[in-house]
């Protein structure tokens, strides 16, 4: 393998397979549909408290986490399903982690947009 190898399908088409891969989630997992529930409050809630350019920033870093760690598990519990499709002990502890992670990327989340947003919410009660 080169420099000059490009997988088992045309360069030019990457995106779109990266944008099936997050619709496929979007429609199969629960949890994405979620976090992207939660994407739009976050969304609505700093355009109308007006959060600063920084704020934006770990906004737009927070939920890039949670996304990027929820794709990630998805993707690890379909390849276990794949190669382990029986019950086993291991599988179920990679699955354990990979979920755990998505879990601390959204309590991280939860405390990034406390720190940002309670203090904005008390001035105006």
């Amino acid at each position: 393998m080169g420099s000059d190898y490009k997988g088992n399908k045309p360069n030019r088409l990457g995106v779109k397979y990266a944008v099936n891969g997050i619709v496929y989630a979007f429609r199969s997992e629960m949890n994405m549909k979620v976090h992207f529930v939660v994407l739009f409050i976050v969304l609505f809630c700093g355009y109308a408290l007006g959060v600063s350019a920084t704020e934006w920033m770990l906004l737009t870093l927070t939920i890039g986490a949670v996304l990027i760690c929820e794709l990630f598990n998805t993707a690890m519990e379909h390849l276990l399903d794949y190669l382990a499709p029986e019950i086993h002990p291991t599988v179920g502890k990679i699955k354990d982690l990979t979920a755990g992670a998505v879990l601390v990327a959204a309590f991280t989340s939860i405390i990034i947009g406390l720190i940002i947003f309670l203090p904005k919410f008390l001035l105006i009660l």
